[in-house]
């Protein structure tokens, strides 16, 4: 049995270096996440800074609905699969796992004093690597 964790965890890595030597998949995924931060950054300024709506709350419904639409997004434009219902609960799953885990690491630097969007630059930084990794070796893998 601990055999086949060590397998499985090889299996991980190599194929996780493959991803991230696949230069074009690497720079399109780039692109896609550049468009949806800008979409980020400039909702977060203007529901927080124009409208006074709280930076919790801003983040939240931000970020949820960036990560519905890039489901579509790379889909279609980045991995060039069809839409099937394994795909959308996979998807589904993993963002659910990261918008936990984006919450966490914005509102750990909200406490820590650093600006919004500081804290929303380290939550991508930190999470942008692992979710191409996800996406590639189990949400929209056929």
């Amino acid at each position: 049995m601990d055999n086949y964790f060590s397998r499985k965890i090889l299996n991980i890595i190599l194929s996780s270096k493959k991803l991230f030597s696949n230069k074009k998949l690497f720079l399109k995924y780039l692109f896609i996440s550049l468009i949806s931060y800008l979409y980020t950054f400039s909702s977060l300024f203007f529901l927080i800074e124009k409208l006074n709506i709280s930076k919790e709350l801003t983040f939240a419904i931000v970020y949820g609905s960036a990560y519905l639409i890039l489901y579509g997004v790379q889909l279609r434009f980045l991995f060039f699969k069809k839409h099937d219902s394994y795909k959308f609960f996979r998807y589904l799953g993993s963002i659910i796992f990261f918008y936990v885990n984006a919450n966490l690491f914005y509102n750990i630097g909200l406490r820590l004093n650093l600006h919004y969007l500081l804290s929303t630059v380290l939550t991508i930084v930190i999470l942008m690597p692992l979710r191409l990794m996800i996406y590639t070796l189990y949400v929209y893998k056929d």
